[in-house]
Parts: structure tokens; C-alpha cells; sequence
């Protein structure tokens, strides 16, 4: 299936110890609001980390994908190591044409492989975030979706959905595909929050 200094002067503090006194404070009230700022910077890391990382980009160096994105591309080296396949590397041009599907059908309401008013079909919208043929090599594009909540709305569930279904596991388990771009936008579908709309892209060329 196509298939984001202040400073008093010396002399002034020593003449008034009132003034030291509300100095002191300040200073060390400024040092304490200096700690917590420092505290939510490294927080706000933290959480960066944790809901996501970097992996593998096609070509070399990394490339960041969030938690449900990087989870997914784990599953499916997972499932090609298994069956003794060449694991996938993150192509920027699929990643962006992954990411820019799931969030237009979760914005637009609609599933579809075919973007919603266009006509477009998935090789057509995967060309045009710049995945093309490199000349007269071998060129060739996949794509599977999906859509779920709460439980099923997770990595592993829809890796064991896709792995159930002949033409989503013909694309995972392709020997031919090597590059891969995983796009998941979680919001609003049809009436229902919390719904995570998964596109994976494969290609190689």
C-alpha cells in the first residue's frame, strides 16, 4: 500500500545598613530566580530528551525525531534486523514529506495516501518535498499510514498492525527500500482528541 547587573556603591551600603540589608536581599533573591531559570532550562532539556533524540541520517550525521517518531523507526530497524535486512537510515526529504501528511489529514480530517483537495498521491507529494530520481539510478517509493488513540494510538501497536497486513509488511520488509521518513501528529481527528495519524515513507534511489 502506498501503499519544533546590578551594582550599589560600596560607600553607600556601609553608611546605611538598612540599604545593605534590602541589597543582600535582592541579590540573594536575584541568585535564587538565576537557580530556578537554570533549573527550568536543564528541565526543559530533559524533557527534550526524553520525548525524543536523534538517529541515523541517510547520508551521515543525525537527525531529531520525537518520541513517537523515533520509537517507530526503532520498531522497524527492529523488525529488518530480524529478518536479516539492511536497517533504514532518516532521509530529510521523507522525514519532511512524512511529517507535513500526518499533519495535514490530522488538521484537515481526513486519511487518506492521496493529500485531501489535490488529487496528489504519495509519490507525487513525496517528489515534491524533494525526493526525486538521481539521475538513471534506480528510483522507487512506499508509503504506510495509520491512525489510533490512547493505547492504540502508540508505536507498537500500529507496528504490529502493519506487520498483520500484507501490503504494509511488504513495504517494511522490502530489501529494496533503504531510507525512510516517519512523520506522527497527534491532535483532533473527526470529533476524537488524542489521536496520533502515522506516516512512514519509504524510498531508495
Amino acid at each position: 500500500m502506498h501503499p519544533t547587573p546590578s551594582s550599589e556603591d560600596g560607600t553607600a551600603l556601609s553608611r546605611d545598613h538598612g540599604a545593605m540589608r534590602r541589597v543582600v536581599i535582592l541579590a540573594v533573591c536575584v541568585l535564587l530566580a538565576t537557580v530556578a531559570a537554570i533549573g527550568f532550562i536543564v528541565a526543559d532539556q530533559e524533557s527534550a530528551t526524553a520525548a525524543g533524540g536523534k538517529v541515523n541520517r541517510c547520508g551521515g550525521g543525525k537527525i531529531f525525531l520525537d518520541a513517537k517518531e523515533k520509537k517507530t523507526f526503532a520498531l522497524h530497524n527492529e523488525v529488518r534486523r530480524k529478518h536479516n535486512l539492511p536497517t533504514f537510515c532518516v532521509h530529510p526529504a521523507l522525514e519532511k514529506a512524512a511529517r507535513s501528511h500526518s499533519e495535514d489529514m490530522i488538521r484537515r480530517d481526513y486519511f487518506s495516501h492521496n493529500t485531501k483537495g489535490r488529487g496528489e498521491t504519495a509519490d507525487e507529494r513525496i517528489k515534491r518535498f524533494g525526493y526525486t530520481p538521481q539521475g538513471n539510478d534506480f528510483y522507487m517509493v512506499g508509503e504506510n499510514i495509520a491512525l489510533g488513540s490512547g493505547t492504540y494510538g502508540e508505536p507498537e501497536s500500529r507496528m504490529r498492525a502493519w506487520m498483520k497486513s500484507p501490503d504494509h509488511r511488504h513495504n517494511i520488509l522490502n530489501g529494496k527500500f533503504r531510507e525512510i521518513g516517519i512523520g506522527v501528529s497527534t491532535g483532533n481527528y473527526k470529533g476524537t482528541d488524542g489521536v496520533s495519524m502515522y506516516t512512514v515513507d519509504f524510498g531508495t534511489r
